[in-house]
């Protein structure tokens, strides 16, 4: 999944769309609140419950820094891991707009570590003062996004984030909101896992006061169908759909 120079356009129509009403949407614009508050986000996350039998869900430590791939509590991750990668002049891995307040990152997974039916999922969402400031940050975000690269190398650090990436991006509307949900492919170096890849997609969303981060991982077995910005997009929908 190389970026191509239609990707590339798509990714500044995603930035079109950020500012405008007027892309379309096969869902509709259903939302309706002229606001949200950290409290309406926490209410509406995607819970175990949503994923099914055998997942737990849990607040994330704040201390906690992820040593593989840190993506502060205020920031939004736009290429993972690309600042271990081997691609010229690579960007950040995140972007940090100016004036968000996180509501905190919440997780779903499986229960057992072995269970590969049930994707892990993370949440964070990002509320401002007002909808213009808001407007700027996902614009910010769009930005991060273009200069992520399509393709890139990672050949240091730790054995689980080894080996190549490909990445593609489109816009995303989902009941008014707009965004984007970008879907990565990760294969290991030989020999390490012939088995599977890594198959993960985030959706970002914006509407009002309010940025929305998803993101999805799974396992798929080589060969199969890469599902994850579908999945992800599923897990958004009830989201918003509790969010109004």
């Amino acid at each position: 999944m190389i970026l191509s120079s239609r990707a590339a356009a798509a990714l500044a129509l995603a930035a079109v769309c950020v500012a405008v009403t007027s892309c379309s949407s096969a869902a509709g614009a259903t939302a309706s609140k002229a606001s949200y508050t950290a409290d309406d986000v926490k209410a509406a996350y995607y819970t175990a419950k949503d994923a099914g039998e055998g997942a737990r869900d849990y607040w994330y430590d704040r201390d906690f820094h992820s040593h593989n791939n840190y993506v502060p509590p205020s920031a939004i991750q736009t290429c993972p891991y690309v600042q271990r990668s081997d691609a010229a002049k690579a960007p950040s891995n995140v972007v940090q707009p100016v004036g968000g307040q996180p509501v905190g990152q919440f997780a779903v997974e499986p229960a057992r570590a072995t269970d590969t039916r049930i994707p892990n999922v993370t949440q964070n969402a990002l509320v401002f003062a007002s909808t213009a400031i808001a407007d700027n940050a996902m614009n910010e975000v769009g930005s991060g996004l273009a200069g992520c690269p399509g393709s890139y190398e990672v050949e240091g650090g730790p054995p689980v984030i080894l080996g190549a990436y490909s990445v593609t991006s489109r816009p995303l509307e989902v009941f008014g909101w707009k965004g984007y949900v970008q879907q990565l492919a990760h294969t290991y170096p030989p020999g390490q896992d012939d088995v599977y890849f890594e198959d993960f997609a985030i959706v970002v969303l914006h509407r009002a006061n309010l940025i929305l981060y998803l993101d999805l991982t799974q396992k798929k077995i080589v060969g199969d169908r890469a599902d994850s910005a579908d999945k992800a997009k599923g897990a958004m929908e009830k989201v918003l759909r509790r969010l109004g």
